[in-house]
């Protein structure tokens, strides 16, 4: 019987939080020689992971584009992956210990301590990422200086057809980070028009009409990497807004009445019906279409209002929190998991959706992605249903200042 093989993860996710195992000597395997560069980045397995399906240059700069998301994407589950280990490390303490270290204040010039060290950064890179590495990626696809061309829509129009029923909406890595921000109801709204992949000859061309973004037809190989197994740490990355909100239940209430946690009212789903409805242009299909949609979102909704109605002690926690002179590292952390959320999904400018969504309407003229959603998927996801499932949804509402600064 041949040897399992060696989880390629396993080093990725083997990640000392004990300041004392950080301090020392760190190396995996010790008996190992150092690496020279192209050895230690893989490059030659790197470099030689694009593969072309035309003869069209702009289709290089289109693949490497949709990979530097990934990669970002990879570094940002890591980081979220940092966070939420380290709320469980916090949440494993008896009350002595947790309550002093839950409440540690933010840094002063000497930096934080060190238990808060690895979340502290892990918590500015993601928002870093979402605010300053996406966007400008996307970008490539778009125009430069002087309005230079960066990509040409009559180009991408040359091989664009041959890569269905491929599309960006596949992206199992952003569908995870989007469960750690507290999304994981929307990916089972049948929301996304999957016209083109019942088309495809894996499907053996049978019509699908709409489908969820976490359903495995449309993830199809990538659906692991969206749903990983419960007991690895990606699933623990998933769990992120459940562990935080966990910390704050556990913090010491103040004196002052909560408020109860903001629940997505009936009006809230009408309108993203209503909106859903308006984007159908398949007559004969659109009233199941839609009374599908209203049925999966109230479900949706009615899980998530019964969630929040458990969340009075995470809402004191973070009231009290939120009232403490000087912030927390805590604060620091939850803050800025905030600023990621609305620096991926807010109808804001410069969102890392917004620039999504003008990139595709500037190079596909019909409304569809590759993939079939396009323009009304995006629109609609963004203004109508994100909006209803934000991350830490019983602490963000709270912040009456400006967050913390390290």
């Amino acid at each position: 019987m041949p040897d399992p093989q060696p989880d390629p993860d396993a080093a990725w996710w083997t990640l000392a939080l004990d300041p004392a195992a950080r301090a020392a000597d760190a190396r995996l395997d010790p008996a190992a020689p150092g690496p020279d560069y192209g050895g230690y980045l893989l490059l030659d397995r790197l470099l030689g992971a694009q593969a072309p399906v035309s003869s069209v240059p702009d289709e290089r700069v289109f693949i490497l584009t949709h990979q530097l998301f990934e990669l970002v994407f990879k570094g940002m589950i890591f980081d979220v992956g940092v966070i939420a280990r380290t709320f469980e490390a916090l949440l494993a303490l008896d009350a002595d210990d947790f309550i002093p270290l839950a409440l540690e204040p933010a840094p002063d010039d000497r930096g934080p301590a060190a238990f808060w060290r690895p979340a502290m950064t892990a918590a500015a890179r993601l928002r870093h990422a979402a605010r300053a590495i996406l966007p400008p990626v996307m970008q490539l696809l778009g125009r430069g200086e002087g309005d230079d061309v960066l990509f040409s829509t009559l180009e991408f129009g040359y091989f664009r057809a041959l890569l269905e029923p491929s599309s960006g909406f596949q992206t199992a890595q952003l569908r995870l980070i989007q469960r750690a921000l507290g999304k994981a109801p929307l990916l089972h709204v049948r929301v996304f028009p999957g016209e083109r992949y019942g088309a495809d000859a894996e499907a053996g061309g049978c019509p699908v009409e709409h489908v969820a973004l976490g359903d495995p037809f449309v993830l199809r190989a990538e659906h692991a990497r969206a749903f990983p197994d419960a007991d690895g740490p990606a699933a623990r990355a998933a769990a992120l807004d459940a562990l935080a909100h966990a910390v704050l239940a556990r913090l010491p209430a103040s004196g002052e009445a909560p408020t109860a946690v903001p629940l997505i009212l009936a009006g809230d789903v009408d309108r993203a019906a209503e909106r859903f409805r308006a984007t159908l242009s398949r007559a004969d299909t659109a009233d199941a279409a839609a009374e599908r949609f209203r049925a999966d979102l109230d479900a949706a909704a009615e899980t998530e209002n019964a969630r929040r109605r458990t969340l009075g002690a995470a809402r004191a926690g973070a009231r009290a929190l939120h009232a403490r002179p000087g912030g927390t590292c805590l604060a620091f952390v939850l803050d800025r998991i905030v600023d990621l959320d609305d620096a991926l999904h807010a109808p804001d400018a410069d969102s890392f959706l917004t620039v999504h969504r003008k990139t595709v309407r500037r190079h596909v003229a019909d409304d569809s992605g590759t993939g079939g959603g396009g323009m009304p998927y995006l629109v609609t996801s963004q203004r109508y249903l994100l909006p209803l499932f934000p991350a830490l949804v019983a602490y963000r509402d709270l912040a009456g200042a400006e967050p913390a600064a390290w």
